[in-house]
């Protein structure tokens, strides 16, 4: 099925705030890192971009020869400030000033207030230099007469304070106060940045669009559940895999795998169904713990069920059950000759679970996945299990998926919300859809549907720390304490382990 993009364009997809919100706490980093970078452009800015200007004002009274008071007539007055101001802002003067100073260009601005009302007139000198200022205003002090004489014959100046040299800029800044807006201003404008870069990105970011853009059905969902979930253990950070038998997950979280257990036992009554694969498009989506877990569940119902690890190129089964291998007991090499069946396949009492798994990582993995040996051992296991989980490596990454899913009769992709593009999703489908095994549909994992949790549980991730003694699960290398498997035949081998 094509993957066409202006469809999925033209669908009527709700806008997901809590996917926005979430990418914006996620990268909470490069918010604090935005902030810094703004404090730093106010710490340039301040001085280097700063220019600091030096005023320096008298304020006179404004009257005309021979009234007997200068407040005789406040309206005339106030109408004769205002034109001596206009007298005192023209270009005449400036000339003046600049012919005395001897100077080619006015280093600073003349300006002039008139209180409303009244006939106070304010002169102000704004200059780089405290000394500029002073000066500009003696010099205006000095030369405005023989310009207002011409027109303003009758115009008296008494002055009411005389000017100083000013002693700090009259436009100073608060660094500290310019750099906390900036760093607000960069960290609001990367957090939008993140938020709308979410939007634009064509990922799955809810169930609803898993309908809307992929090109299989939703077969279940995982919601995310917190592996560490009391403040103790998220101080100590224990690393441990999310496991539908360990009585610290939640119960929905072995609900989530049951309802997916329960789908492909029906599908089961009908059809061929006995090897399952599990795969993802990239790395860290889930899909180890999804097959881990998946495995478990059908162990907890089933006599015989195998899990097998054929992610050659980075295993995590063994992480996920804090097992330990010697090199003999590693399903790789089996593959290469090396080992035989009784050596690779173990029993998890724990897990009720019979374990071809490995811990090495090979180079050529997908030369051993297409290996004879591999096909000839899933067709043995067949025979033998009631039930087998096929953990397979990523899609995207290499080729191992494709050959594996050969094995497979049916096939399932793990989704993790909001990581791989719709594009890269259906290309993964399409490429699983033209094998041997039917692709069930997609298990959406990790999924949130807060800011901070999910509704219900999630299903762990690739690449996730996995184990530790808290598990009890046992240890991979105490093969003695349930004895050496054979040949797994009967179903009194699991009594016969214990």
């Amino acid at each position: 099925m094509e993957y066409n993009k202006d469809i999925i364009q033209n669908e009527d997809l709700n806008l997901d705030f809590y996917s926005m919100i979430r990418a914006v706490l996620k990268d909470w980093f490069m918010i604090l890192t935005a902030g810094l970078l703004g404090i730093i452009v106010a710490f340039f800015m301040a001085e280097m971009a700063y220019n600091p200007e030096y005023t320096t004002s008298m304020t006179f009274i404004v009257s005309s020869k021979g009234a007997t008071s200068s407040l005789s007539n406040a309206s005339a007055a106030n109408a004769m400030a205002e034109t001596f101001s206009e007298v005192l802002n023209s270009r005449l003067l400036k000339e003046k000033v600049k012919d005395e100073l001897n100077l080619s260009y006015m280093p600073g601005t003349i300006s002039t207030t008139v209180v409303a009302e009244t006939n106070l007139m304010t002169l102000s000198v704004s200059a780089p230099s405290p000394e500029d200022s002073f000066k500009i205003m003696k010099s205006v002090l000095n030369n405005y007469s023989d310009i207002t004489d011409l027109v303003l014959p009758n115009v008296v100046l008494d002055v009411l304070e005389a000017p100083k040299v000013p002693t700090g800029p009259s436009n100073p800044i608060s660094r500290r106060d310019m750099m906390k807006q900036y760093a607000i201003y960069g960290m609001i404008s990367m957090a939008f940045l993140l938020a709308f870069i979410d939007y634009m990105r064509d990922d799955i970011k809810n169930e609803k669009e898993v309908e809307k853009k992929l090109d299989t059905k939703l077969f279940g969902t995982i919601y995310h559940e917190e592996k560490n979930k009391t403040i103790k253990a998220k101080l100590r950070n224990k690393k441990r895999g999310l496991l539908v038998n360990d009585p610290r997950t939640s119960f929905m979280f072995a609900e989530n795998y049951k309802k997916i257990r329960t789908k492909i036992l029906y599908r089961a009554k009908t059809k061929d169904t006995k090897v399952i694969l599990v795969t993802s498009v990239m790395e860290n989506e889930g899909k180890s713990t999804v097959a881990v877990n998946l495995a478990v569940t059908f162990a907890q119902k089933m006599e015989r069920v195998l899990l097998i690890d054929g992610d050659m190129r980075r295993p995590a089964a063994y992480k996920i059950l804090s097992k330990k291998l010697q090199k003999k007991q590693e399903i790789g090499e089996y593959i290469k000759g090396k080992s035989s069946i009784q050596d690779i396949i173990s029993y998890d009492r724990d897990t009720n679970l019979y374990l071809a798994i490995g811990a090495q990582a090979y180079s050529n993995s997908t030369e051993m996945v297409s290996n004879n040996q591999m096909k000839e051992f899933i067709q043995w296991a067949k025979t033998e299990f009631d039930f087998i989980i096929i953990d397979s490596p990523p899609i995207s990454l290499m080729a191992d998926s494709e050959v594996m899913a050969e094995y497979a009769d049916v096939s399932l992709l793990v989704v993790r919300q909001s990581m791989a593009r719709t594009k890269d999703i259906n290309d993964a489908i399409d490429m699983m859809e033209g094998g041997n095994s039917h692709l069930l549909g997609c298990i959406f994992n990790d999924v949130k549907t807060g800011v901070f949790t999910g509704r219900k549980s999630w299903g762990g991730g690739y690449g996730y720390g996995y184990g530790n003694r808290y598990n009890g699960y046992g240890n991979y290398g105490h093969y003695g304490r349930y004895g050496r498997v054979k040949k797994p035949s009967s179903r009194k081998m699991r009594e016969k382990h214990e």
